[in-house]
């Protein structure tokens, strides 16, 4: 039997890489350069986000 959750969660990471796909195709250095800065940001918080998580688990 087909999981249409794994379907759907497929779909939304194609989504996605398309749109960041676009999106630096068509960005001017300064925005190419802003862009992976806010990436790396958002990357650290969710990291520190986990690790709240893992803590109130354990």
């Amino acid at each position: 039997m087909v999981n249409i959750s794994s379907i759907c969660k497929g779909m939304a990471v194609g989504m996605a890489a398309g749109v960041v796909t676009y999106a630096l195709t068509n960005a001017t250095k300064n925005e190419k350069r802003r862009f992976k800065s806010n990436t790396m940001k958002a990357m650290h918080s969710v990291g520190n986000m986990m690790d709240i998580l893992g803590a109130m688990f354990m």
